[in-house]
């Protein structure tokens, strides 16, 4: 005989009313503890609510359903849908659950959404940053969310010995993009890891009422393109970025950025760079700046870097000894 199949936990509409207005009072905005309360992963949904169900004991009893079992509910009732994405390859599956608190599909997923759903404590970056600061006009082949590391004691080297910049601070990954989580659409998802001192430009921005972004700024997104050009999605859209970007960027605030960064070949590349598209910056901080730095150049000799790292270029600017393309 086949064994009979157990119906589904059916919870008490009484507390599950009660159970509801605890949750949407919870999930209905986004704030900064919980950036994108539409979107989750099931295990961190499912803490959620295991979290909400321990609070509440009293009004729910102990007898309510787990965690799961109020997400299968749920996903019944039509107030969750899930979202397949495809994982890598010998990766564990990823899902995400959209949480719409009604029955109904609601708006479409943001891409951005899933990333900061994933790593909810990340920052949003590189080719997504400029992509979101509409700073080019080509098509976005991939996301990044970032990690932050503890910054770590910098390190000292004579001037002839320096090396290029472009993995300083992050650790050696096989994929020049970083390590791939999934992918949606046909479009690569991956996160990275970085030193924090490397990313002071953080701000989160609003969205929808239900999804907030933490996100590097547009200043900190320029600096980013001149250190990891390929995450940035390569020679075409960093330039890009930057002939649109250089004139809508606060000026005085990429100069907070680069002085809290303090690398001497990043402000060489800024400067070689607003050279390059004539931006003229005359009286702002960072034109202060810079010009400091142009004057310790020319009594001191320094090796030529690349305007992009990575990337061979032959025609150089003497005043930065960048080489252009």
């Amino acid at each position: 005989m086949t064994a009979a199949v157990k119906p589904p936990t059916q919870i008490p509409m009484e507390r599950l009313e009660i159970f509801l207005r605890k949750l949407a009072e919870q999930v209905s905005v986004a704030s900064e503890n919980n950036l994108t309360p539409r979107c989750w992963k099931p295990s961190t949904l499912c803490r959620e609510i295991k979290s909400l169900i321990k609070s509440n004991q009293p009004a729910l009893r102990t007898t309510f359903p787990a965690a799961h079992t109020v997400v299968d509910q749920l996903e019944r009732m039509g107030w969750i849908h899930p979202v397949r994405v495809q994982s890598p390859l010998a990766a564990k599956p990823i899902d995400f659950l959209l949480l719409n608190l009604e029955s109904g599909r609601g708006e479409p997923i943001y891409p951005l959404e899933l990333l900061q759903a994933y790593l909810p404590s990340g920052v949003v970056s590189y080719f997504s940053a400029i992509n979101y600061y509409e700073l080019t006009t080509q098509v976005v082949t991939h996301h990044h969310v970032v990690r932050l590391d503890a910054p770590k004691p910098p390190k000292s080297l004579p001037a002839d010995k320096a090396t290029e910049p472009a993995s300083v601070g992050e650790a050696l990954e096989r994929n020049p993009l970083g390590t791939e989580i999934f992918q949606f659409e046909a479009v690569g998802y991956y996160q990275n890891r970085r030193d924090a001192s490397l990313v002071p430009g953080i701000q989160v921005r609003v969205v929808s009422p239900r999804c907030w972004l933490r996100i590097t700024t547009l200043e900190q997104t320029l600096l980013d393109a001149l250190l990891q050009p390929v995450r940035c999605g390569g020679e075409a859209v960093v330039l890009e970025a930057w002939e649109t970007g250089a004139r809508q960027m606060d000026a005085d605030r990429m100069a907070e950025h680069l002085a809290k960064i303090q690398r001497e070949d990043l402000d060489r590349r800024v400067g070689a760079m607003l050279e390059m598209l004539e931006v003229n910056l005359t009286g702002s901080t960072l034109a202060l700046r810079l010009k400091a730095v142009s004057d310790r150049l020319k009594t001191q000799r320094v090796p030529e870097i690349p305007l992009l790292p990575g990337l061979e270029f032959s025609k150089l600017n003497q005043n930065w000894q960048v080489r252009l393309p």
